[in-house]
């Protein structure tokens, strides 16, 4: 059946048909009925798209009573959509009406966007068809809320999964250098020294190949070879040499610039890759790219991830201070932004696009330079002038960032100035070496506390929510619980009109009012974003859950946070689930169904 589906898709219906005709045969020897639908359901989009509507009919037809006997919801939504568009293409406007609604109100009451999003647009085709204008007007508005919901909650998703992912990567390398420097306090200084120098190497490799992964994570819709990133940190970089920065400062550079565009992760197909104009609408969410990249990076200790924050929020700002997102002037706009504004407009207009031709090197300098004070830095065009007339692809004296023969790795700071801050405590501990060895085993401990520990509110993080639900969900576990997912509403907007500090204020006002509200019942956590969860110690009734929100709520009021700005979602174990993975996802499922709800009514109040 797979053959057959990824042949179709190819183009080779023959071959295609063959082995979809295979399946079915194989799916009725073995009285597979559930996997005989699929395979009609194939079968009937391979005649359609061969022109064959008859066939693809009687295909659907069989798929519909097969599923209505074995009782498959996804089988008959898909096959009535099938019908419906069938019988519209035949001229029968009535059946396709009919099998389009039932299809319809199936998909609602199983929540299944995907499918309500496909009986809407074929509603909308029928009615138009009928010139029934108003009805095929109420569906399209139906679609346009249905597809706008579903952006939004997927698109608050990957912002959430690839925030988590960032965050668990940081933490894991600050606990990976927490562990060396406690095996330099008991080591000799030689040995020590060399394995610093090791894992020091290792960590700036991996924070490498973090960067680089992001940066083609965020540019892989229209560049998938990460090419952009990597030129536009070469540029970034060879400009910063000839300003006189150190090649160690240089190298940084050239890394962090390749996250510059980090935020488009969150930008929608449509809008990234469009091919004519972006509308005023399009063109003001195309700019929050900035804020959004400046947001993933933001918080690290990390002088790399830093610089990159500063980079992803300030490349898009003017010399004239017609930019964005801040509206900074000249010398206000960070140095690092500037350089890469320049390394960026560069690389863009020297590559072919799907809507321009390749400029070449001289044409692209000449437009660097009519832009000199007014987009640019002119002092910095005036040297960048210089350096990229001769820079291509491999270029020899290109510094490789990711070479080590060539560049040594990147750390934090000196080897020999971390040999420095523990040489003394060395010195002291020397005579008393089971003194040393206890405190090995107490930062051994405060190091599994840091890494349990969400380090913006104190909480326990995802790692210990993990933990304490396999142990709980462990085949000894049979006390019965309840997990409650809690999302707050309303915080990327917050972040983007008042700034990160207010975002986290608000995250830190949500764990202040969890601890009171749970308090004697479970334990509070923050697994990443805007996403926290609760572990009640028992099951807890609907009643007693509402009371405790509502002093949750009362306490972010108080706190200067009104209308309860978060959305909750409960699983209970083992009522819903005995796996501690399906009570997350059921828990997590059931909170954005409110989420939804809540944005709905707040959209159908008065203004």
């Amino acid at each position: 059946m797979n053959l057959g589906d990824f042949l179709a898709a190819a183009g080779h219906t023959g071959e295609a048909e063959s082995h979809l005709l295979r399946a079915l045969s194989l799916s009725d020897g073995h009285e597979f009925r559930t996997i005989k639908i699929s395979v009609l359901g194939s079968l009937c989009a391979l005649h359609e798209q061969l022109g064959q509507h008859g066939e693809a009919t009687r295909e659907a037809q069989l798929a519909l009573r097969i599923a209505l006997e074995v009782g498959s919801a996804q089988g008959e939504i898909e096959a009535r959509i099938a019908l419906g568009r069938l019988y519209l293409h035949a001229g029968q406007p009535g059946p396709a009406e009919q099998e389009l609604l039932q299809a319809l109100e199936l998909a609602r009451g199983s929540q299944m966007p995907k499918e309500q999003v496909l009986a809407h647009e074929q509603l909308v085709r029928v009615y138009r068809q009928a010139g029934r204008l108003e009805d095929a007007l109420d569906h399209a508005e139906s679609l346009r809320a249905l597809e706008r919901t579903t952006f939004d909650t997927d698109r608050d998703r990957q912002i959430r999964n690839l925030t988590v992912l960032f965050e668990v990567e940081r933490a894991q390398q600050e606990a990976q250098l927490y562990r060396v420097r406690s095996e330099v306090e008991q080591e000799a200084r030689q040995v020590a020294e060399r394995q610093v120098l090791e894992r020091t190497a290792e960590l700036a490799r991996a924070q490498h190949e973090v960067v680089a992964r992001l940066a083609i994570a965020a540019e892989y819709r229209d560049d998938t070879t990460g090419e952009h990133t990597r030129r536009v940190g070469q540029a970034a970089a060879r400009i910063a040499r000839a300003l006189g920065w150190s090649e160690t400062q240089a190298s940084v550079l050239g890394v962090a610039a390749r996250l510059h565009d980090v935020g488009k992760i969150a930008i929608p197909d449509a809008i990234l890759l469009k091919r004519g104009r972006l509308t005023p609408d399009e063109f003001r969410q195309m700019q929050s790219h900035t804020l959004i990249g400046s947001r993933i990076l933001s918080g690290s200790r990390s002088a790399l991830l830093a610089m990159a924050e500063e980079i992803a929020r300030s490349h898009h700002e003017r010399w004239d201070g017609t930019g964005y997102p801040l509206g900074l002037q000249a010398d206000a706009i960070p140095l690092t932004g500037r350089i890469v504004a320049i390394a960026d407009v560069f690389d863009a207009l020297t590559q072919a696009r799907p809507y321009k031709a390749a400029w070449t090197t001289a044409e692209a300098l000449r437009e660097l330079q009519a832009q000199a004070g007014r987009h640019f830095d002119p002092a910095l065009v005036a040297v960048a002038v210089d350096v990229l007339v001769n820079l291509h692809e491999g270029d020899s004296l290109f510094l490789n960032l990711y070479d080590s023969q060539e560049a040594p790795p990147l750390a934090e700071g000196e080897a020999s100035q971390v040999l420095a801050v523990f040489e003394q405590l060395l010195m002291e501990r020397t005579r008393e070496l089971e003194l040393a060895r206890r405190e090995a085993e107490l930062s051994a401990q405060r190091m599994e506390r840091m890494a349990l520990t969400d380090s913006l509110t104190g909480l326990n993080n995802r790692r210990a929510l993990e933990q304490d639900l396999e142990q709980r969900t462990a085949p000894l576990g049979h006390t019965p619980f309840t997990v409650l997912s809690l999302d707050i509403d309303g915080l990327k907007i917050l972040n983007d009109t008042r700034g990160h500090s207010a975002g986290d204020a608000l995250l830190n006002a949500v764990a202040a009012a969890l601890t009171p509200a749970f308090d004697g019942c479970g334990q509070a956590y923050r697994i990443g974003g805007d996403e926290f969860a609760v572990i009640c110690n028992q099951v807890i009734t609907a009643a007693e859950l509402h009371a405790r929100l509502e002093t949750m709520a009362l306490h972010l009021q108080q706190a200067g946070y009104p209308n309860r700005p978060f959305s909750t979602g409960a699983a209970e174990y083992p009522g819903d689930s005995s796996s501690a993975g399906d009570l997350l996802r059921i828990s997590d499922q059931r909170m954005y169904q409110e989420k939804i709800r809540r944005r709905q009514t707040r959209a159908a109040q008065p203004v």
